[in-house]
């Protein structure tokens, strides 16, 4: 049988295949192409660190959408969530099947013997290219809202796209994307007829011994040395980060969370870029039950979106002329090994039959300049890129 996106049938690719076969031992990376041949819903991701890669499958083709996270958690999977709900859902995929590392011949005929799921058809507008007039124009805006005091801050996201048919070539992007990038939390999933793919810095909530890890990342510079040190950092990009810790700290006190401990600000690295960080870490105990109400109260921070949060996302869906979808949302495992480990799901792309479409932002406050704000995406964008290019 074929199927599409993962057998290739040049002579000396099928002996591979079948030497591979015969060899009794499989990678994540070799389940992960059958997934995207079969077309089902599955999420492979690598948690920051050095950890395996874990394929999450669900067997069943239907997949239903989830509310709003605000009571409840939901179950067990990997969980993927929008930016905002205006017209987006928010999915589980279920762990029916998990693979981890390596695997075996058992698993890899598990998946081999899933049905072939059809391409569902996408009523969603295909995005439109943001042109840099487009951004310019959109940046200065931005500043003439913010001076007369309509919010302090707003963060502006741009689509560029690539064209091209990388469908066989995603398993190797993937897998080049968890190379580059050992600090960040690189994943590629296929939910609903969407495939997504990224490498993002950003932790949300994580749930590590009894604690709950959340993190404040604005700022962005170019990696450079003498910017690893926070003294050269200019006063945009210390008030950009100061916006969401102060936002996180705020909410954090409505909770009645106490005796938290903070670490920071210092100068992260993420790739080729470098971004203000402050570290916030609390018992878990201190929420309790919570925890979906403070995960609602908190996304999305001012990192994302803005402050003051209502104002500047108000601003975003009237002023931006894409829908974000998935970018910028929350995704990552729930459950899986008893663990939360949510993440925003920057640094991505979605895939088109024809083309990937980036989505890449940047925070805007009075000080900031519109080309330099340009250039900061454009950087930005490079982190896929670089990788997509060096594939291809």
């Amino acid at each position: 049988m074929h199927y599409p996106g993962y057998y290739d049938d040049r002579p000396e690719k099928m002996n591979h295949r079948v030497n591979e076969m015969n060899s009794n031992t499989f990678t994540a990376f070799d389940a992960l192409r059958i997934c995207l041949g079969k077309q089902v819903h599955f999420a492979a991701y690598r948690l920051p660190g050095d950890h395996p890669v874990t394929l999450v499958v669900q067997t069943n083709p239907e997949i239903t959408p989830l509310g709003e996270i605000v009571d409840t958690l939901p179950g067990r999977g990997f969980l993927i969530a929008p930016f905002s709900t205006a017209g987006n859902h928010s999915y589980l995929i279920r762990p029916d099947i998990i693979i981890r590392g390596n695997t075996g011949q058992k698993d890899m005929a598990l998946l081999e013997s899933l049905p072939f799921r059809p391409p569902c058809s996408q009523t969603a507008k295909e995005p439109e290219d943001t042109t840099k007039p487009e951004y310019l124009r959109l940046i200065s805006e931005s500043i003439s809202q913010i001076r007369i005091g309509a919010f302090e801050k707003v963060v502006l996201s741009r689509v560029k796209s690539l064209p091209g048919n990388y469908t066989l070539k995603l398993a190797a992007i993937f897998e080049s994307l968890c190379e580059a990038y050992p600090n960040a939390f690189v994943y590629i999933c296929h939910v609903n007829g969407q495939c997504w793919t990224g490498a993002t810095p950003e932790p949300f909530m994580c749930a590590r011994n009894g604690a709950l890890n959340t993190v404040s990342l604005a700022g962005t510079m170019p990696f450079r040395p003498e910017n690893m040190h926070i003294e050269n950092w200019n006063r945009k990009e210390i008030k950009e980060q100061d916006y969401v810790t102060r936002h996180i700290s705020g909410i954090l006190a409505d909770f009645e969370v106490t005796g938290y401990s903070m670490r920071g600000p210092y100068v992260a690295k993420a790739g080729n870029l470098a971004h203000l960080r402050t570290d916030f870490s609390f018992p878990a105990r201190a929420v309790g039950n919570r925890l979906p109400l403070l995960i609602h109260a908190l996304h999305p921070t001012p990192a994302i979106c803005g402050m003051a949060t209502k104002d500047a996302l108000d601003f975003i869906l009237q002023a931006e002329k894409h829908n974000r979808e998935f970018y910028s949302g929350l995704l990552g495992p729930v459950g899986i090994d008893d663990l939360l480990q949510l993440f925003v799901n920057l640094r991505c792309l979605k895939v088109h039959g024809d083309r990937l479409v980036l989505f890449v932002g940047g925070g805007i406050t009075a000080d900031s300049v519109p080309e330099e704000e340009w250039e900061e995406t454009e950087i930005k964008a490079e982190t896929l890129l670089s990788v997509i290019q060096s594939i291809s």
